[in-house]
Order: C-alpha cells, then sequence, then structure tokens
C-alpha cells in the first residue's frame, strides 16, 4: 500500500484520473461525456460566468478558457468586474489560471479564439466612465483590449488596445483560416454599450488586424438605429473568404412588447470587411422567459450565438447554424435556424429541448444560455442550462444534444454536469397577487414626470411600467390568486453566454458556470458524438491499480474545534490501458506512536469494522462511460479526516486503490 500524509492546516497535493459512466445508446449516434471537471481556482475570488473556450488548431490537446469574474455569489458585480483566464495543456483535464499582462479592473465579456498556425486570442472589453450605469470602470474612455500566444500560453504578446470612438459592448471576433488572400485576418466586430452619444442612436463597429493582432485597423461603422440597441453575434466566414458579421436588436425597456419580435440581421462582406451590401434580415427572436417575471429575471434576455461549419473535411461545410432560448410558444425553449446556402436563407426555427411541458400551476420552467459549436466532421452539439431535473426549477444542470445529418435531425438531450447548480436556500420570494381590480402604486411617476427623467432614471420606471402591463396582460383571464415564489432563487445569473468548442479530434468541450461547491465556477467536461453503438466493455476483473494511477488532492479546510480537514481528493490514469468501474480507494490511518492512530476518516462509502480500512468509492465520478481512459483524471470527491492535537495534527494515512481492468492486464503502469 502507499502511504499518504495529510498536514490538515496547509495545502495537501494528491492526484488522480478520469472517466465516464453510464451513457446511453441511440439508434443514430450516441454521446458520451467524460467527468467533470474544475477550470477556475477553487477561491472566494469572486463568482464566475460568460466564459468561452477555444481549441488550437496545431494541438487538440491546447485548450485556452476564458471567464467573466463577478463580485458575489449570486453573480452580481457589486465592485470592479475582472475577467479569468485558464490554460489546458493536456486536453482539459488540468488547468491553470494565467496572468495575462497588464489587465484591467472593469474588465467584461471575454472571448477566446483559435487563429492560424496555432495563435490563440483573448479579448476583454473593459468599461469606463463613458458606460453610464455600468459600474466597474475605472478609466476614463472604454476600450476592447487583445493578447495572443503562439507557444501554447508559454508567452502572451499584448495587450493591444483596439480605437474606441464610443463605449464598447459585447465584442465578438473570428479569424479567416481559409487560404484565401485574408488568410490570417482577426476580424472583431462590437456594439455600442448605450445610446451614449446620440440619444435613442445604437451602432455597431468593425477593427481588423492583419499582424496577429499586434496592430488594428480604424474602426469602421457598419450600421445604425434609432429603434432599438444593436448587439453584435458572433462573425463567421466561410469557405470562400467571405465574411458574414450577425447581429439582433432588442428594445428598451426590456418589458418591451416589441422584444417578443427581435429581428437578426447579416452584413456580407466579399473583401475581407472593406466594403458591405445592405443588411440582410435572417429572422427573429423572442423574450427570455415571460416578460411579466422581469422583475425576478431581470438580467435575463436572448443572447443569438451563431458558428459554422468551416471544416473542409465535412459534407456540410458552409453550413451556418444559430441558436438561443425564447418563450414565444408559451414554453421556455432552445431554438435552433439553419442556413445551408452561405446564410442567404434560414430555416424555420426548431426547438431542441425534448422535456415534457411544466404542469398547470407548476413552477416556471427556464432553459437558458444555449451555444453552438461543429466539429470537423460537421457535427452539429448544442449545450445550454436547463432546470427539467428539479421540480421545483431552482437548479439547473448543462444538457446537450448533437446533429450528425447538418442539423436535420438531433440525439435525445443528454446532460452534461453531473450535479446540480442551485442557489442559495435563503433566496428571498416573491408574492404575486392577481385579481379583476387595477393595480395602483402611487410611487410611480406621471407621464410628465417620466418626461423630466434622465434616461437611465426613466428606463428603470419604464421597465417597471412594462412589468406590470405585462403582468395585466396574462392575469387578465385566470381566476384570481395569490402565489408566492420562489423566482429571485431561479434568477441566480450564470452568464449570458457558456463555451463550446471541438478539437482537432471532433470531441467537444464544454464550459459552464457551476455551483455544486456553492461558489459559482466554471467547469468543464469533454464529449464525444459518434454514429451507431458504443463498442462493448471488455470482460474484466478486480486489480491493484495503485500504481496505475496518480492521486491528485486538492486544498484543505481545516476546523480547529473539530479537529477535521476537509478537502477534495482525484484519481488520474498515468497507464496505457484503461480502467473501469468499480474504482475505489480502501484507504487506513496509520499509528503515530504511544498516542494511536494519527487520523480517523469521518465519511466512508462502505462500513468499515474497528481498524479496518475506509472506501473512498469513485465509480460515480468517471462520466457516463463509467471507465478512466489513459490521462483521463476523476471527478473530485470531498472527504474529510479527523486529526488529534496530540500528534501535531498531521495525519499518515496508508492508501491502496482498486479497479477493473481487462482480463489478461497486468496492474503495473507502463
Amino acid at each position: 500500500m502507499t502511504r499518504w500524509a495529510v498536514v490538515a492546516s496547509t495545502t495537501i497535493v494528491l492526484a488522480a484520473e478520469l472517466s465516464p459512466a453510464g451513457q446511453r445508446s441511440r439508434p443514430d449516434g450516441h454521446v458520451a461525456v467524460s467527468p467533470n471537471l474544475r477550470v477556475s481556482a477553487n477561491t472566494a475570488a469572486g463568482s464566475r460566468n460568460e466564459c468561452w473556450i477555444a481549441a488550437s488548431p496545431a494541438n487538440r490537446r491546447f485548450l485556452v478558457a476564458v471567464s467573466q469574474t463577478s463580485a458575489d455569489n449570486a453573480g452580481a458585480a457589486a465592485g470592479p468586474r475582472r475577467c479569468m483566464t485558464a490554460i489546458s495543456r493536456n486536453g482539459g483535464e488540468t488547468w491553470r489560471e494565467v496572468a495575462l499582462p497588464k489587465q484591467d479592473e472593469g474588465a467584461f465579456d471575454p472571448m477566446a479564439v483559435a487563429g492560424v498556425d496555432g495563435r490563440v486570442y483573448v479579448l476583454q472589453g473593459v468599461l469606463g466612465q463613458n458606460a453610464p450605469g455600468i459600474s466597474g470602470g475605472a478609466r476614463r474612455e472604454g476600450t476592447i483590449r487583445v493578447w495572443s500566444t503562439a507557444d501554447e500560453g508559454k508567452h502572451w504578446r499584448g495587450p493591444v488596445e483596439l480605437k474606441c470612438p464610443v463605449a464598447p459592448d459585447h465584442p465578438r471576433m473570428v479569424v479567416d483560416t481559409t487560404d484565401g488572400p485574408h488568410r490570417g485576418r482577426l476580424y472583431i466586430a462590437w456594439n455600442e454599450v448605450s445610446d451614449t452619444v446620440f440619444k435613442k442612436k445604437y451602432h455597431i463597429f468593425l477593427n481588423y488586424s492583419d499582424d496577429g493582432g499586434q496592430t488594428f485597423s480604424d474602426p469602421a461603422l457598419l450600421a445604425s438605429d434609432d429603434n432599438g440597441k444593436l448587439v453584435i453575434t458572433e462573425p463567421v466566414v466561410l469557405s470562400d473568404g467571405t465574411l458574414l458579421v450577425t447581429y439582433y436588436q432588442y428594445f428598451l425597456p426590456l418589458s418591451d412588447k416589441n422584444n417578443e419580435h427581435q429581428p437578426m440581421y447579416a452584413l456580407r462582406s466579399s473583401d475581407g470587411g472593406d466594403t458591405f451590401a445592405k443588411p440582410e434580415k435572417i429572422g427573429e427572436v423572442g423574450v427570455s422567459g415571460w416578460r411579466y417575471l422581469r422583475r425576478d429575471f431581470g438580467r435575463a434576455f436572448t443572447l443569438p450565438i451563431f458558428t459554422a461549419d468551416a471544416s473542409p473535411a465535412s459534407k456540410f461545410r458552409d453550413h451556418l447554424y444559430t441558436v438561443w432560448d425564447d418563450a414565444h410558444d408559451g414554453r421556455a425553449s432552445i431554438w435552433l435556424s439553419m442556413s445551408s446556402d452561405q446564410g442567404r436563407t434560414w430555416s424555420k426555427p426548431r426547438a431542441l429541448n425534448d422535456n415534457a411541458p411544466p404542469a398547470d400551476g407548476a413552477p416556471p420552467d427556464f432553459r437558458m444560455t444555449p451555444v453552438v459549436a461543429v466539429n470537423k466532421d460537421g457535427v452539429v452539439g448544442v449545450a445550454w442550462y436547463d432546470r427539467r431535473d428539479d421540480p421545483t426549477r431552482r437548479c439547473w444542470k448543462q444538457y446537450f444534444t448533437a446533429s450528425l445529418d447538418g442539423g436535420a435531425t438531433f440525439l435525445p438531450n443528454t446532460p452534461i454536469s453531473s450535479a446540480p447548480s442551485c442557489p442559495d436556500k435563503d433566496a428571498a420570494p416573491t408574492v404575486y397577487v392577481s385579481n379583476a381590480g387595477d393595480e395602483i402604486d402611487d410611487t410611480l411617476p406621471t407621464q410628465d414626470e417620466l418626461a423630466s427623467l434622465s434616461d437611465a432614471d426613466r428606463r428603470q420606471y419604464e421597465e417597471e411600467l412594462g412589468i406590470i402591463a405585462a403582468t395585466k396582460e396574462i392575469q387578465s383571464a385566470k381566476t384570481p390568486r395569490l402565489r408566492v415564489a420562489f423566482d429571485k432563487g431561479r434568477s441566480v445569473w450564470p452568464g449570458h453566454y457558456t463555451g463550446l468548442v471541438a478539437d482537432t479530434d471532433g470531441a467537444f468541450h464544454a464550459l459552464w458556470a457551476d455551483r455544486r461547491n456553492k461558489l459559482q465556477q466554471i467547469f468543464t467536461a469533454r464529449v464525444e458524438v459518434a454514429s451507431g453503438a458504443e463498442a462493448p466493455v471488455p470482460t474484466t476483473h478486480e486489480a491493484p491499480v495503485t500504481q496505475m494511477v496518480q492521486v491528485i488532492g486538492g486544498p484543505a479546510k481545516f476546523d480547529e474545534a473539530k479537529g477535521t480537514a476537509t478537502f477534495e481528493i482525484q484519481i488520474r490514469n498515468v497507464s496505457d490501458r484503461p480502467i473501469y468501474a468499480p474504482l475505489r480507494m480502501r484507504a487506513t490511518p496509520l499509528a503515530a506512536g504511544a498516542a494511536g492512530p494519527s487520523a480517523a476518516i469521518v465519511d466512508s462509502d462502505a462500513s468499515a469494522t474497528p481498524g479496518a480500512a475506509s472506501v473512498w468509492d469513485f465509480s460515480k465520478l468517471l462520466g457516463t462511460r463509467a471507465r478512466l481512459e489513459p490521462g483521463m483524471v476523476s471527478e473530485a470527491k470531498t472527504v474529510t479526516i479527523k486529526t488529534k492535537a496530540e500528534t501535531g495534527l498531521d495525519g499518515l494515512i496508508e492508501f491502496e486503490v482498486m479497479g477493473q481492468v481487462a482480463r489478461g492486464t497486468t496492474s503495473q503502469q507502463k
């Protein structure tokens, strides 16, 4: 057996690997999900949200993940916003946060994208004092900052700041990876944060770089409108080098009925973004959830995500896909529309979620924030937050579906996350009352008083008045009711977008905000999609696999009053062959001289007689395939030991790892 020393008052370092557990076969394909792994550091630095992920085109094992950091665990930016960048050099099995040079407070809306020749770019918007009503801006003027790495994160170049004539918001980027005249050009499209220069006038812009992000063009004005805010979505580059800049429009206040029909547009350029044809309307999206609940879902709004099939090997090359969430059919659903003619015409939207509708009188069933990506074979993956597994609709999981036929059909929905994300239990409830009488609120301003207010103050009241109007609409034909709801608990903000990317092997890597550890952190999982049924598991037998694995320990929390240390452990497969469930660790505290055992194991997955080994079971922490492939890391298991002051509070534990291996396999590391 291996001896393992635990020092209760300091950080513990161990090691381990993981794999999937319990995957479902489909007649036309199957989805396999690897273990859920934490990307962001396990610290109280703030709640994470709004994440994105990029995969190197030169090395499938190099990944870059980014996210926004809020100041509190409810997702609110109560202080200066910041952004996180993390890298993995082993295909997403382990992650390390990196400090980009000269990062600023007020950073938001991060994005990462792969370029050519192995270069990867990271982008962050930076708030300035010219972004009214948004906290966190220390600078006088807002900007967009860009970093890049050409050596897999060993060195970062930048930041380079873009010229932004107005306060920028939601910058999105794409690289031309074709063999055309603009190969390598990095495009960054962005919109104005508000009508900061001309009242009720909103603008979108484009900058580009031809030297790997060292310098950028001056911003080109692409469109302006005085009916509602223009919001950039992901630009795409087609196989002939055509650039499509996509965007949509929403209306203020967000409770405005016009938001049930928000138009989406595309701008087309055939000369590398120097000139564009007139905007092409490509569809409409509806409201995210229901307008009458905006008081409790104040941060939620629809944000379409776009992608293109850019793989030369795909028979669906140049197919375009967009996904979004809205409740236009009375349900909160995930919608997809696609184009097979380079974005000139688009299909009728179709719902991708396959859950049953909620029962009458059940809590509102929200699903939100979808993201879409395409792999080298043209497989389309879509992931989103979904609350179907919680009858109270307070907790979410990340869900996934895929199409193997260019978006014609999709596989049944599969949960990616292995644990639910739930709000704090003490979230304040809301009381709703509906009857025939008019709602009277003497504190709201009159129309004349509204006209004299500043734009920001007027919009706040207009939002409240819009919610009242929407509430009247939905309740006018219903029986009088009084309902106490916990919608504010459901409204814990996971951000407006999540991450999904396919590596050069075709595997998807999902990235999402996760609250399984109470603090909202960023998690990831590898998702593989294949046609037909998965190959059967070979005949296995139990064997000691201690020499085939590395055990990894996370930081410990010490309770001095109880004398307990709580920490995470994971198992990594460092051999060249799979290890199958059941996978268990047998742990035995060792004696510390006359003082007796230096530690006692508080939680065991199998009852242990005095003096016998305790068992920590990892079988359900191996992903949907219930096995640990070579190089994989298991999900973390939280364990607690009790130490003794008379032994110096150090714990010494001997362990042995037992797992299933294929017949004829030895348990020795290669």
